[in-house]
């Protein structure tokens, strides 16, 4: 195995691990830009794709910041 491959299967380890740290907070940034842009420029239909575009961010926000807590153990009562 040469230096070059190793450091070539390296840098593609890197950089899927880039993509899969990144890819969702870039999906719901794209999500919140695309939501924002559609409440200002369209009505009617437009109104309800802002707010769904909107509220998904939110609800994995309260998904996976406060609604879904560990348990807390009673051993330490």
């Amino acid at each position: 195995m040469s230096a070059s491959s190793h450091a070539h299967r390296t840098a593609r380890r890197r950089s899927a691990g880039l993509r899969a740290l990144w890819a969702w907070p870039v999906a719901m940034g794209l999500l919140s830009a695309v939501g924002l842009v559609v409440a200002l420029v369209s009505d009617g239909w437009g109104d309800w794709l802002s707010w769904i575009a909107l509220g998904i961010p939110v609800a994995v926000m309260l998904w996976f910041g406060g609604l879904r807590r560990a348990p807390r153990s009673r051993d330490g009562e």
